[in-house]
């Protein structure tokens, strides 16, 4: 009798104790995002920051590259293994909300607040779809221009006042590029196959279409897709082209065939530097380099700048508890995104934006006065075909006819069109 009861009793103890277990076990949740270099170290920080403050949720940060990443997201969302947060651009959600794979946040009603009133409006916009919430806004970056205060006090510009328009633009990298007799483009001799310091870079690559894209909107156009057309004014783009192409091959202000602007920017071998704000970390990194930030020009008179930004969606599962969860922890991400802000990009929640840490961060105001002017690129169910940074899409096959080969800017124009039309039309 007395071995049955001790037998009862450590059967019961043991049922205790691995109730006990299993209810002192976090909540696992898993987050993928796209950010592959500095920036995915800061989210990581933020990630272990997250999961020592939240001791009975625990958070996996996985991070690929964009391309690879989404390629990854559908197959494991078809197997049912998908993240619990998801990051992305607002023109990448067309593709999985027509795939039924992400949930609207309108769904969770009361279970976690959400407030658009929180965030930039513009930043709030972007993250919906055909009207609906699908994503909370984390961040935004565009275009800026950077430049050397050093070099330009060396040319006699004034560093407090740098270019604001094409025009401005294209002097000051004249002043700024200078071959190794010293002279600049445009004087007697200038000797263009030997050039020690350029006054300007930017990517050649997707980048450089994005230049071309805000130019559109700088001259009163725009860029649309509707059905199986792209939609833009052809005159326009032939003078955006034209315009580009002329920075490197007729003004010579430009290196053709740069392979790394940012990092040559860094050594000191251009003056200036058209690229994103995520380009920062590195430049205070960078010893000896004095450097400061620009808006993007106004080339053809009307503020606008190629953008996106970062947004955080929720993958739909069957497990409500995990969903409500995840929310939180995106909400947390966002609220504190003024630590995130030290990878470059720029937090569209009011209140971190507010905050004296970020408002010390070098080199974020230019960026942050061009967000009412910020266009982004169409949401579409074939936006990875039309607009990867990956060869050979469209956008790279333009950005290289003109950055890499100088072609007709007609014939750039044409040939864009014909090639997006067509993935555009294919089933």
């Amino acid at each position: 009798m007395r071995k049955a009861i001790a037998f009862v009793v450590c059967m019961a103890l043991g049922v205790l104790l691995a109730a006990q277990v299993h209810a002192a076990a976090p909540l696992e949740l898993t987050f993928w995002g796209g950010w592959t270099g500095p920036d995915g170290d800061v989210m990581r920080a933020m990630v272990d920051q997250y999961n020592a403050r939240h001791p009975d949720v625990q958070v996996t940060l996985t991070t690929l590259q964009w391309t690879p990443l989404f390629d990854k997201f559908l197959t494991s969302m078809r197997a049912g293994e998908g993240p619990d947060l998801m990051a992305m651009h607002p023109q990448d959600t067309a593709q999985f909300i027509e795939g039924g794979l992400l949930e609207p946040l309108t769904t969770f009603g009361s279970d976690v607040e959400v407030k658009a009133g929180d965030y930039d409006k513009n930043a709030w916009g972007y993250s919906s779809y055909k009207g609906t919430q699908y994503a909370l806004p984390l961040d935004f970056h565009m275009h800026g221009l950077y430049y050397n205060v050093d070099l330009f006090k060396q040319a006699g510009l004034d560093p407090a006042n740098p270019p604001t328009t094409g025009n401005a633009l294209i002097d000051a990298a004249r002043r700024l590029t200078i071959d190794a007799a010293g002279r600049h483009p445009g004087d007697p001799g200038f000797d263009a196959k030997n050039v020690k310091q350029y006054g300007l870079a930017f990517p050649n690559n997707h980048h450089a279409l994005y230049i071309w894209f805000a130019l559109l909107y700088q001259q009163g156009g725009g860029f649309s897709i509707s059905g199986t057309q792209v939609n833009f004014d052809d005159g326009q783009g032939i003078a955006a082209w034209k315009w580009v192409e002329d920075l490197i091959f007729t003004h010579q202000v430009v290196p053709v065939g740069e392979s790394n602007p940012a990092q040559d920017f860094l050594t000191g071998r251009t003056a200036m530097l058209i690229d994103g704000p995520w380009q920062m970390p590195a430049m205070q990194k960078q010893q000896g380099l004095n450097w400061a930030t620009a808006p993007f020009p106004s080339v053809f008179g009307r503020p606008a700048v190629w953008g996106s930004g970062h947004i955080l969606t929720i993958p739909k599962q069957r497990d409500r508890a995990k969903q409500v969860a995840t929310l939180a922890l995106a909400q947390w991400v966002v609220r504190n995104s003024d630590f995130w802000a030290t990878s470059g990009n720029i937090p569209v929640f009011r209140l971190a934006a507010e905050t004296d840490r970020f408002r010390r961060l070098k080199g974020r105001a230019a960026f942050v006065s061009m967000l009412p002017y910020e266009v982004i690129l169409p949401n579409i169910v074939k936006s990875a075909q039309v607009f990867s940074a990956a060869a050979p899409s469209p956008i790279v096959q333009a950005a290289q006819a003109a950055t890499l080969r100088n072609e007709d800017p007609a014939t750039i124009v044409r040939t864009l069109r014909q090639r997006i039309d067509s993935v555009l039309a294919a089933p």
